[in-house]
């Protein structure tokens, strides 16, 4: 069952939460700075876990990052900040979490929040039309002319009851795949240089040179980055 809440002060002290304004100010949060930073209502919903529905036994794990002593900034759509000790992703939900106890999640909402950065990666909530709607993709590259989006998804590999035949449990399996925004056209991508090439238009060939110059590789989401970057200082 789920249930619509305000995030009160003692949620916030049980989650561990922390808050500030501008890049590296964060204090401790009273009752006064909750009130001040307007944080409110509408951050999430309230999720109780009943493993009376759990018809069947899955290896693996749906979430993104292991554990749950994970510290995250969360951003509001208001430039609010604020660090949170416990989340996680869980890509089959496509939603972030927080575990309040054996039996309770914390579902978050980006109706209200512009990002959350964790463990270096940057994600938010962008307009999807091959879904009809808003998902949460990692941001890879994002600057004024394109965008390249990293969707994280779950599948159920189905086991089978005889050994004999393979593995006797489901398992999920976690995937990921690309997507470039450019002007209106949001569409399935692949991090290979000629096509990355083609969204960089007419400054391919300088990034081009600097990637060889730099032995960096197309593939790779940390070279990729460099290379946006120096994409952003051409003109």
């Amino acid at each position: 069952m789920k249930k619509l809440i305000i995030i009160n002060f003692l949620f916030m002290s049980m989650l561990g939460v922390v808050f500030g304004q501008g890049e590296g100010a964060f204090v401790t949060t009273t009752l006064s700075d909750l009130t001040a930073f307007e944080v409110g209502a509408n951050l999430g919903e309230l999720n109780s876990i009943s493993n009376s529905i759990i018809e069947r036994e899955i290896e693996g794990t749906v979430y993104l990052f292991d554990g749950w002593t994970n510290n995250a900034v969360i951003v509001t759509s208001k430039d609010q900040k604020f660090r949170l000790k416990n989340i996680n992703f869980n890509a089959k939900e496509n939603a972030f979490e927080s575990k309040i106890s054996q039996d309770s999640l914390f579902t978050f909402d980006f109706a209200n929040i512009e990002r959350i950065v964790l463990k270096k990666k940057t994600f938010k909530n962008v307009y999807s039309p091959s879904d009809g709607g808003y998902r949460i993709y990692e941001v890879i590259i994002e600057n004024k002319d394109f965008e390249i989006y990293k969707d994280y998804a779950v599948d159920i590999r189905e086991g089978n009851p005889n050994p004999q035949l393979g593995r006797a449990n489901d398992k999920y399996i976690m995937r990921d795949s690309y997507y470039v925004k450019k002007g209106k056209s949001f569409k399935k991508f692949k991090l290979k240089k000629s096509d990355i090439l083609k969204v960089a238009g007419k400054k391919s060939d300088d990034i081009e040179k600097y990637a060889k110059d730099n032995n960096l590789s197309f593939k790779n989401e940390r070279d990729l980055q460099k290379i946006a970057n120096y994409y952003k200082t051409l003109l």
